[in-house]
């Protein structure tokens, strides 16, 4: 029996198939049985999953290599982009980032940037945040009509300590859906937990341990895309235990992990093991390209409930071929042994600035996960964001998806708003 499993989306439809404690055992149990007399139902559910975890990172923007960024390290805790920003960061996130009001835009950092918008000063060595988000949404599917929810999709506090070589950074937060690939214990969750030290000229190199988010193609807050679900790379819960070593160099960086499993998963068998890394040369100031590659093998797939080894190749590239024009593609091709079919999923996304702190942003993807019974899925984002005052950001989209459901396709229509804030 053959199972589509483009990342969470069959286990995000388990969570709701799930009979018994799902915390129990933290696997999705008993969905293969209803496989074949839900499967409408199942793109459905697994549309409004994905909604219901969508964008949940504060700081995983790689268009600011629209201001000749090319690397994540000098901004971010983790050198490969996205959670915790330095002090460093944190000014350049206030003077780059939001929108700068009066006449001259204004040239300094606000006192409102720092942690709880100044109210308190940490030490230098300690730099706590959080982040929360809410989402409204009204999608419909087919010829249905619209319906509307209200979402609290992320509460979490996060922390990071960063003295000489030493790191160390955790996280810990709520989620209202049962079964999270990031839960510690019931509602609770951790994305991530390690201990690292740097090393080398200007802390070039960094070795960790612990919970980390896996190495693999553009890191960015959209996670539902199709190149983070097919590839299970995103930022929301698919992060793994392991051992990594990034670099952080003028002209190239990259990042590659020994995964030892989610150990937030269980029983055992449920748990990958292999590879991931990336690598990405800037050859100019304003353009990156990288190659990135995956492979694991679980004794039984967490979503395919086989012995499996899973397989993903790929390359991306940011560019700003002028500044207010950032353009993000990527493109991997995704082989399971399980299914015995490789498939691919590509992605461009094209980010405009027409004024500092407004972003007008398209994207297109497609996805095909292989085989001679499955059709390729398509989907097209329009949206704008705009990150008003300090630590807060809201965002407008619209989204039309045709999902693959064998050789027949379900249409999909969502309109999404986001309130973000973050301390």
């Amino acid at each position: 029996m053959k199972v589509w499993s483009p990342s969470g989306e069959y286990a995000r439809l388990a969570q709701l198939c799930t009979v018994g404690d799902p915390a129990s055992t933290r696997t999705p149990q008993g969905y293969l049985s209803f496989r074949a007399a839900l499967s409408r139902v199942a793109l459905v559910l697994l549309f409004l999953a994905g909604i219901l975890v969508s964008p949940r990172t504060a700081h995983a923007y790689p268009w600011m290599i629209r201001h000749n960024y090319t690397a994540c390290a000098t901004c971010h805790v983790d050198p490969s982009g996205a959670g915790i920003l330095t002090a460093y960061g944190t000014a350049q996130g206030d003077l780059l980032l939001r929108t700068r009001y009066g006449a001259s835009g204004g040239d300094d950092v606000s006192p409102a940037a720092g942690f709880l918008w100044g109210a308190v000063e940490p030490p230098d060595w300690f730099l706590p945040s959080g982040s929360f988000r809410t989402l409204a949404l009204a999608s419909k599917y087919g010829n249905g009509t619209f319906s509307t929810t209200l979402i609290i999709m992320q509460a979490d506090l996060k922390a990071a300590i960063v003295t000489g070589g030493f790191r160390a950074y955790a996280s810990l937060g709520f989620v209202n859906v049962d079964g999270s690939a990031a839960s510690v214990t019931g509602s609770l969750v951790s994305r991530e937990h390690w201990l690292g030290w740097a090393f080398g000229e200007d802390d070039a190199f960094l070795v960790r341990a612990g919970r980390i988010d896996v190495p693999f193609g553009i890191r960015q807050i959209e996670h539902t895309l199709f190149v983070r679900q097919s590839t299970r790379t995103d930022l929301n819960d698919t992060q793994q235990h392991g051992v990594a070593l990034a670099y952080t160099g003028g002209l190239i960086r990259g990042e590659v992990m020994g995964i030892a499993g989610n150990y937030q998963v269980s029983p055992d068998a449920y748990r990958e093991r292999g590879y991931s890394g990336y690598a990405e040369i800037a050859p100019l100031t304003n353009a990156a390209f990288g190659v990135s590659s995956l492979v694991t093998h679980a004794a039984r797939d967490l979503y395919l409930r086989l012995p499996n080894t899973r397989q993903a190749h790929g390359v991306f590239a940011r560019v700003a071929p002028i500044s207010p024009l950032v353009l993000l593609a990527e493109a991997d091709l995704v082989a399971q042994s399980a299914t015995s079919e490789t498939g691919y999923a590509t992605m461009l996304q094209a980010d405009v600035e027409p004024t500092q702190g407004v972003h007008l942003i398209a994207t297109g993807e497609n996805m095909r996960v292989g085989g001679a019974n499955t059709g390729t899925s398509w989907s097209g984002w329009l949206g704008a964001g705009w990150f008003f005052a300090p630590h807060v950001d809201a965002r407008f989209d619209f989204q039309k998806q045709s999902l693959a459901q064998g050789r027949a396709n379900l249409d999909v229509t969502a309109l999404m708003f986001q309130f973000h804030a973050y301390l």
